[in-house]
């Protein structure tokens, strides 16, 4: 009895281990959340880096191209202002020169400094055959050839060894973007194996508890129930020995009856304690389940939580990943699939681009058309995102893993990242295909402005059958008032009317859909 009720307080232990662990899964989030933010700043800053070092190294050439003209036009007719002129482009060459040379940008890259030293050095001789030009053409006509042939020589080796400095500057930032995509990658397994461990650890403990609580209840019940039982049975034989024995055993009889009166007595006090303490126990076991509820109302939180990092990196709201979750739900359910299906969509859907975690902010972010190197970078969001979810066990972290992976595949097999086509593509993916280009089209972007709603639906009646499966795309179109009603009423804030409030009650949804 005293092991089992100090079962029983170990219930209060787990309440407070409950809590801690929330506490530490929320901070694990956060610390995740700001050293990728840090790490990308820094990128950012590389990538600003870049780009100012990329215009130095242009404004060389093209100040290059001109003191060629100069040099050569000078020769051919006096120009008044060449001295001015070609003072005022070494000038530019010299200081774009000197910013590259003390740039950290090559700290770790001997070799592009070397080739900044080789173009320092071969100015220095352009200078001196610019100088020198105008009169070895006008004194001697093969002196004057030697020195076309110097000028359009040397100018091209500079010319040449900008180009590869330039290579060198995209090989950095490269290499670099590489590296904090690596690292982002490597932290992102550790957060998400920590919370893995702290969920399985959390289900553990309260399965162990409610087996050590209920196991021993169930066995005193028996006991007691049982022993109660006999006694009465005893009693019954006794009162018979009490009326109908002589004198002498009679009063032995009484004795016993008198005793078994107080046994009686302490069994009832038994059965009364036994009584509290299976009320106790109902109470705690109760209390158990609420705690597995709050539970999963946890791991649902965190996931809706890692979906919207992305979207706040990307300057996005929450609003995206609900409305994007809203009306995966109901597609799902015009779809028929099952409303326990529906319901694991519509939870799994907020981490369809959970994987732009790993994206520099410096692309995430960019307001104008990627380059096709930018582009490449961007489309890698769906197989960092499938890497981060593909070896859970949980049913909601699988069917994440689904929709982040395959929800850029396009039904006509052009989508990325594996090319899939038709009904290769998983339910979930298409599901989530028209659910976030719906949501993507009619809001606002750094990169555009949101589109009238007219202009969206012609768009999915054109690719019916080519991004979008067709299926979904008429169910989607001939329900639309659903779906435009899930988003007001989530920008709203008021769910009165929302869809996913009825949809978990069978009686209710056939009326509604």
């Amino acid at each position: 009895m005293n092991s089992f009720l100090n079962n029983l307080k170990l219930i209060h232990k787990v309440n407070i281990v409950f809590y801690i662990s929330i506490v530490v899964i929320a901070l694990l989030i956060i610390i995740f959340y700001t050293i990728t933010n840090m790490m990308s700043k820094n990128l950012q800053n590389s990538y600003n880096e870049q780009i100012k070092i990329q215009k130095y190294s242009n404004e060389i050439t093209d100040n290059l191209k001109l003191l060629d003209y100069l040099t050569i036009e000078n020769s051919l007719t006096k120009q008044k202002n060449y001295k001015k002129k070609s003072h005022d482009a070494y000038e530019a060459i010299f200081k774009n020169l000197k910013y590259l040379k003390e740039s950290e940008f090559f700290k770790n890259t001997p070799d592009a400094k070397k080739v900044i030293n080789h173009i320092n050095n071969r100015l220095l001789g352009y200078k001196t055959i610019t100088d020198s030009f105008k009169e070895e053409v006008e004194e001697d006509f093969e002196d004057g050839l030697f020195a076309v042939l110097a000028l359009s020589t040397t100018s091209h080796i500079i010319s040449d060894e900008l180009k590869t400095l330039n290579g060198y500057i995209k090989d950095i930032f490269a290499k670099k973007t590489l590296k904090v995509q690596e690292e982002i990658q490597e932290m992102r397994k550790k957060v998400i194996f920590s919370i893995l461990i702290i969920f399985l650890i959390m289900l553990y403990l309260n399965k162990r508890i409610v087996n050590s609580i209920l196991t021993p209840l169930t066995q005193l019940k028996d006991v007691i129930a049982s022993f109660f039982d006999v006694l009465l049975k005893k009693r019954e034989h006794v009162l018979d020995v009490v009326y109908n024995a002589n004198d002498e055993i009679s009063s032995i009889a009484k004795v016993i009856d008198t005793n078994m009166h107080i046994a009686e007595d302490i069994v009832l006090k038994e059965r009364e304690e036994s009584k509290k303490v299976e009320e106790l126990v109902e109470f705690k076991t109760k209390e158990i389940s609420e705690l597995n509820h709050e539970l999963e109302a946890t791991q649902r939180e965190v996931i809706f939580t890692m979906g919207t990092i992305s979207e706040e990196r990307s300057k996005e709201t929450g609003y995206h990943v609900k409305r994007v979750a809203e009306y995966s739900l109901i597609l799902a359910r015009l779809y028929g699939l099952s409303l326990e299906e529906s319901l694991l969509l519509k939870n799994a859907s907020p981490m369809h681009d959970v994987g732009k975690i790993g994206i520099p902010d410096a692309i995430l972010n960019k307001p104008g058309k990627f380059t096709d190197e930018e582009f490449e970078i961007m489309k890698s969001h769906a197989e960092i995102g499938y890497s981060m979810l593909k070896h859970s066990s949980k049913s909601i972290l699988k069917a994440a893993s689904i929709v982040a992976y395959e929800h850029h595949e396009k039904y006509n097999g052009r989508g990325y990242p594996q090319g899939l086509k038709g009904e290769e593509i998983h339910i979930y993916g298409r599901i989530t295909a028209i659910a976030d280009v719906f949501d993507a089209l009619g809001s606002d972007r750094v990169y555009k402005k949101a589109w009238p709603l007219p202009k969206i639906l012609k768009l999915f009646e054109e690719e019916r059958g080519e991004h979008f499966d067709p299926v979904l795309t008429d169910l989607f179109l001939d329900n639309l008032e659903h779906f435009l009603a899930a988003k007001e009423n989530i920008e709203t804030n008021d769910d009165n009317l929302a869809l996913s409030k009825y949809i978990e009650d069978f009686n209710r949804v056939e009326n509604i859909l």
